[in-house]
């Protein structure tokens, strides 16, 4: 297994430009998570790390060395495909070998006439049995093997990729969201396996996807891109909990994130005429905006911050969702309950919110995290 670098990768299709100088460094044996809205450039990003793209400009190193211009066949990488990519004409066994053949078997050895007859044909088939069974007990598919594709779910195919793409030993897995094909069951059943696959190996993974519970469940990191670029790449909680452009922390977190406005006039702060600091600093800007997760809002009947009506819930059994619009400005937040509270959340009932400031995101009309504004927010008593 090998680390990775990407060093400032651009990559444009006649005048569209879909990478706009990413570099990311993988560790050796590190999970990362290309995450990101379709369009975005995470794909392409994983086609030029293979080799089936070449970027317009900048370089891809594979432990140490300089790949970008090596065939993706020289590149020692496994991708798994969306589509699974397996020939249904041959069984699972025989797609499991198909990296192992081409590798390790002589064009004649591959002859079906000759490889009954050449004792080195018959000794580099019975290596490559042993492992293709080895893979496909670890992936707990033995029982498979002489299946064809079409007799198989969308899950067992999806462990046969990963078996094909396990037995070439790679310096690293890329893999291209993979589970899409799956029902929602099967996609948590499979992405676990896929984590623990991950720890038991070591290896190197790279995953593209726009599922962000995939990523956050299965990632060592995860690199949020946007319009060509990574905009954050950190740990899956730092992500969620830390986020430094406001799109990140839109885009992670289900349900989105919510956004309030606030004015600055002088040292004071309001939101919606509301006071919340007289500590700011007179360099931050005059307008901001204050992001809270669902679940940093509370309902209160005592001093809301917030005040509006229920338009719409969701109860999940262990947690209950509800929009509540705004009185202030008819704006929507959304808040996470727990079942105990559902009573007071039916359509169209009146609530009062409230939030520790200390759980708030200050952000500048242009998306860049404001840390020092928090500061001042935090550090300052709050104002009811």
């Amino acid at each position: 297994m090998s680390d990775l670098q990407i060093a400032s990768v651009t990559k444009d299709f006649g005048t569209t430009s879909v990478l706009k100088g990413v570099t990311l460094d993988v560790k050796d044996g590190e999970f990362i998570s290309l995450v990101g809205p379709s369009g975005c450039g995470k794909s392409t990003l994983l086609r030029i790390i293979a080799g089936l793209e070449t970027p317009t400009s900048g370089n891809i190193s594979i432990g140490g060395k300089d790949v970008t211009q090596l065939r993706a066949a020289d590149r020692n990488l496994s991708m798994v495909f969306q589509s699974y990519a397996l020939y249904p004409h041959l069984t699972v066994a025989e797609n499991i070998a198909v990296p192992l053949r081409m590798r390790q078997m002589t064009s004649l050895q591959r002859l079906p006439v000759l490889s009954g007859i050449l004792q080195s044909a018959r000794t580099q088939k019975d290596n490559i049995a042993q492992t293709v069974r080895h893979a496909a007990e670890m992936l707990e598919i033995a029982a498979l093997l002489d299946r064809k594709p079409g007799q198989l779910s969308g899950g067992q195919r999806q462990r046969v990729a990963l078996g094909r793409a396990l037995v070439r030993d790679p310096a690293a897995f890329l893999l291209d969201e993979p589970l899409s094909n799956l029902d929602a069951k099967l996609r948590v059943q499979t992405r676990a396996e896929i984590a623990e696959l991950h720890r038991r190996l070591k290896a190197t993974f790279i995953y593209v996807t726009h599922d962000q519970v995939e990523a956050m469940t299965m990632s060592d990191r995860i690199a949020v891109m946007m319009g060509g670029e990574i905009l954050q790449c950190a740990a899956p909680d730092v992500i969620y909990e830390d986020p430094d452009d406001i799109r990140v922390a839109e885009f992670i977190g289900s349900p989105k994130i919510n956004i309030l406005p606030l004015e600055r006039n002088a040292a004071e702060v309001t939101m919606f005429d509301q006071v919340l600091s007289t500590r700011f600093s007179i360099d931050s800007p005059k307008m901001m905006r204050l992001a809270l997760r669902p679940e940093a809002l509370k309902l209160t009947q005592s001093a809301p911050r917030l005040t509006g009506r229920v338009m719409h819930f969701e109860n999940l059994g262990n947690e209950v969702f509800a929009q509540v619009s705004l009185d202030s400005d008819g704006s929507r937040v959304t808040l996470r309950a727990m079942p105990a509270q559902r009573q007071k959340l039916g359509l169209g009932a009146q609530v009062g919110l409230t939030f520790n400031l200390s759980a708030a995101m200050i952000f500048d009309t242009e998306g860049a995290r404001l840390r020092s504004a928090e500061l001042a927010v935090i550090r300052a008593p709050e104002v009811a």
